[in-house]
Formats: structure tokens, C-alpha cells, sequence
């Protein structure tokens, strides 16, 4: 099936791909350079003790412990491999639907596949470690089938993501949309249950992140263990560095970061909220046109906007205290993107007007130039600018 699709559309899969090979060979550049904010964040460990973000760095470590194979080796070759699967599980949710301009609109987004194309640093965090555990599930959800199973899934991936990066535990009710909707739980007092049992470990992964986010001395051990294979500035600059700030000092570093006469926020609030709107529009207009299939407990019932906007209400806290705005909009849309395919899959998501604009009154050599353009023409700058 998915060898067809890719053949019946192959210039929406060759771009599709492209993109992958782009964000790919970004990310070897970074391992070239030993990037203190693209790379080196892989290789924090628990060399130190035990210290947020150090799940992937120890587990690579200890790979080199094992078979003194270098870790930055190990960590390219694992990154890599990761993006290729999370493509791989995309097509396969894609190749099982009917695909129309809508959804290649919705594809095409500036905050999708080519968001770290064209803002390569955006390449190789990881949020991918997220989005293809998110990708992976909505494949396999349907298969399993069994809601103590995909429960223990869930539970799996929160715990790992939590370990990783932090922040992925904030998009956790992306998991939770196919979860609850394909399950189509019979009695609300089930359901709460579940939710309470993901909420709880949600919330005991944040307070460890919390408790154990570093300090100078874990961040001198961390360098010291990979002072071989890493920036020679680590302690000073990047991601492993930050393991020392507090929240408070997160904040404050961002909200007193000034451009000439114009502090960070203002800027901020211009491109980000017009970014959001350009790159979430093509969602926006779909869910218009889609309806969600009604279940057995009735406040679930609501409006499909409703539902796959919702998560986002989550995600303030990390624009209050992050900078990466552009990297938390990609992930939100990319996540969404993911969750909105899965449930069209399924047909839990069911069109319900015919798009007569997007399929009748723009020809095709039009509609490929409004792609091109709206995907390549511009973008929503990852950190720290003043413009598009």
C-alpha cells in the first residue's frame, strides 16, 4: 500500500522526503561542529547524577562504555534513524487516506516538514524523539486495540519524552486525543480513571524535572565526561550549560534579551501570533469542513476545532519561560498534523462540506504555485528575531 502511494503521488512524496534528507544532513553538519545547542544537548548524562534532559546522553554513554564506540557517533546515527522512522510512520498513516488539496495544504504548512528546512536550526532537537512516538502510536493504536496496553504505552512514552526533554511533557494531550476517541470509552467513570492514572505520572515526571534540574557541579561532571566528544565551551554555552539556570533565571534571561531599543517580547508577540494563524490556517479550515463522529459519552461530543486546538492551552508555560517559540509552534502543528491524519484514518474525523473553493475554482498550476509559495516563500523564524 504505502509502495502505491508513494507512486501515485510522487511529486507530494519526493518533497515530503526531501525535506528529510535536508533535515538530516543539517543535523550531521551540527555533529561536524559539535553545536552546543543542536548536538551537544544528546550527550548530557547522568555522569553527575541524576539530572533532567539525561536519559538519551546516558543511554549513549554507556553504549560507548560498553563497545567504546564514540557517543557522538552513536547519537548521529540514533537522531537520524529516529527522523527516518518518524517519516516512515507518517506515510504509513498518509498512504491509507484519500488524499485532496485540503490535506496537502495541510501537509504543506510552514510550521510542518519544512519548518527546520528552512530554519535549520531547527534541526535534530528533541521534539523528535515526541513526534515520532506520537506518529508510531496513532499507527499502531488501531492494531492494538486494547486500552490497558495502549494506557502502559502512553504511560511509556510520557516517561521516556519526560526524561529527555521536559517540555515534551506539556504536549502530552496530543497522545490522548486518538487514545480516548479510538478507544470510545462507554462510561465516563472509565475514562476519568485513565485520565487521572496519565495525569498523575504527567505530574510526578514534571516535579522530578523540577527537583532535579541541575546545577554548576552536574554541569562540570556532564562536560568533564564528554570533554572528548562535545563543544569545548560546554560549560559555558548551549543546552548542557542551561542545566544550571532556575526557571526564574530562564524567564529573566529571555525577558531582558534586547534588540537596539526593542526588548524580546514585543517583537515576539508581532511574528508569533501572525506565524500562528499563517501556519495553523490550514488546519483551521479543515476542521471547518470535518466533524467529529459522536461517541457514548456525551461531553465528548464537541466541535473538532475545539478538540484538536485544546492542547494548546497547555503549552503557555514553556512560551513564558523558552525562547524557541517557533520550535513549540512547529511541534504543536506537526503533533496536530499527526493527530488530525489519524482520525481521518479512522473516520472518527468526517468531512461534512464539500470544499467547492480549494477543489473547483483554483486550478491546479495555481494551486501548486499557493503551495510553493505558502510553504517556501516565508517562514516562522525558530528564536530570537525581529521578522519573518
Amino acid at each position: 500500500m504505502l509502495k502505491n502511494f508513494i507512486k501515485k503521488n510522487l511529486t507530494i512524496s519526493s518533497l515530503i522526503f526531501l525535506s528529510l534528507i535536508v533535515v538530516i544532513n543539517n543535523f550531521y553538519r551540527f555533529f561536524l561542529h559539535n553545536s552546543s545547542y543542536q548536538f551537544d544537548p544528546w550527550l548530557s548524562n547522568y555522569q553527575g547524577g541524576f539530572v533532567r534532559r539525561g536519559i538519551p546522553g546516558e543511554f549513549f554513554y554507556k553504549l560507548y562504555q560498553l563497545l567504546d564506540i564514540n557517543p557522538a557517533i552513536i547519537t548521529l546515527v540514533f537522531v537520524s534513524l529516529l527522523y527516518f522512522l518518524f517519516y516512515f510512520y507518517f506515510f504509513k498513516i498518509l498512504s491509507q487516506i484519500k488524499l485532496n488539496r485540503l490535506i496537502i495544504f495541510l501537509i504543506f504548512s510552514p510550521l510542518s516538514f519544512y519548518f527546520p528546512v528552512l530554519n535549520s536550526k531547527a534541526s535534530g532537537h528533541k521534539e523528535i524523539i515526541f513526534l515520532f512516538f506520537l506518529a508510531c502510536f496513532s499507527y499502531y493504536l488501531p492494531k492494538i486495540n486494547n486500552k490497558k496496553v495502549s494506557l502502559f504505552l502512553i504511560l511509556l512514552i510520557i516517561i521516556i519524552s519526560g526524561l529527555s526533554y521536559e517540555i515534551l511533557l506539556l504536549y502530552v494531550p496530543y497522545l490522548l486525543i486518538p487514545y480516548i476517541y479510538f478507544t470510545n470509552f462507554k462510561k465516563i467513570n472509565e475514562l476519568i480513571i485513565y485520565l487521572l492514572i496519565i495525569g498523575l505520572v504527567t505530574l510526578i515526571m514534571i516535579l522530578l524535572n523540577f527537583y532535579f534540574k541541575g546545577n554548576e557541579n552536574l554541569v562540570l561532571e556532564i562536560c568533564e565526561s564528554i570533554k572528548s566528544f562535545s563543544n569545548t565551551n560546554c560549560f559555558n554555552v548551549g543546552k548542557i550549560a542551561d542545566l544550571k539556570l532556575s526557571i526564574e533565571e530562564h524567564t529573566m534571561q529571555k525577558g531582558n534579551w534586547n534588540y537596539g531599543a526593542e526588548s524580546l517580547y514585543s517583537s515576539y508577540f508581532k511574528i508569533y501570533f501572525t506565524g500562528f494563524f499563517l501556519g495553523f490556517f490550514p488546519l483551521i479550515y479543515l476542521l471547518l469542513k470535518y466533524k467529529l463522529s459522536e461517541t457514548k459519552i456525551k461531553f465528548l461530543n464537541l466541535p473538532a476545532t475545539l478538540v484538536l486546538f485544546s492542547p494548546i492551552l497547555f503549552l503557555f508555560p514553556i512560551f513564558y519561560m523558552g525562547a524557541d517559540w517557533g520550535r513549540y509552534l512547529y511541534i504543536a502543528y506537526s503533533s496536530s498534523l499527526i493527530v488530525a491524519l489519524f482520525l481521518i484514518k479512522n473516520n472518527i474525523l468526517n468531512q461534512k462540506n464539500e470544499i467547492i473553493f480549494v477543489n473547483k475554482f483554483i486550478s491546479k498550476p495555481i494551486f501548486a504555485i499557493i503551495i510553493f509559495f505558502y510553504c517556501l516563500g516565508w517562514t516562522v523564524p525558530i528564536c530570537c528575531e525581529k521578522k519573518f
